[in-house]
């Protein structure tokens, strides 16, 4: 199993901006053999500590984002989501905690590891919410367009676009 670092900054309040940038896992990233995972684990910690920029908190959890698509795959809510990574005094318990549900499977892990990379695809799901979306979470596809809300991601991210 992969170890996830915490890179939030324990001391800020639910109202202040983060201290530093937040530095989230990659969207392709795994915990427990599953993408999305790690990085949804570590959006969640930041959440809780009110670190997550606006534009993520706004995002955080959504039906129609990667984290609603996640949340549904394993059927999930989340409010269990939340409540789990709260009790996992790590990523190693987390991932302990997330092989151990009814819902979770190889064969489920294989399923959401095909399907999420391809969310916002044209033909696949997302695809009409990222064209909306796309304006103002990645701004970067604009002028340099990409097929995917993984891609998206990684191209905003990786000029700082929507972190501080």
């Amino acid at each position: 199993m992969s170890r996830v670092k915490s890179t939030c900054a324990s001391s800020a309040t639910k109202l202040s901006p983060p201290a530093h940038p937040v530095k989230l896992p990659r969207p392709a990233e795994q915990l427990a053999g599953c993408c999305w995972l790690p990085r949804f684990a570590h959006k969640t910690r930041c959440f809780v500590r009110g670190e997550l920029p606006l534009l993520y908190r706004a995002a955080f959890g959504s039906r129609v984002g990667v984290d609603g698509y996640f949340l549904r795959h394993f059927g999930l809510s989340r409010r269990q989501f939340l409540h789990a990574v709260a009790k996992a005094r790590d990523d190693e318990a987390l991932a302990a905690w997330f092989l151990a549900l009814p819902t979770v499977s190889a064969a489920a892990i294989a399923s959401w590891n095909r399907l999420a990379p391809t969310l916002g695809a044209k033909g696949s799901p997302g695809y009409l919410t990222f064209q909306v979306v796309r304006w103002i979470f990645y701004p970067r596809t604009l002028r340099h367009p990409v097929g995917t809300i993984f891609a998206a991601i990684e191209q905003d991210e990786a000029a700082g676009a929507v972190l501080p």
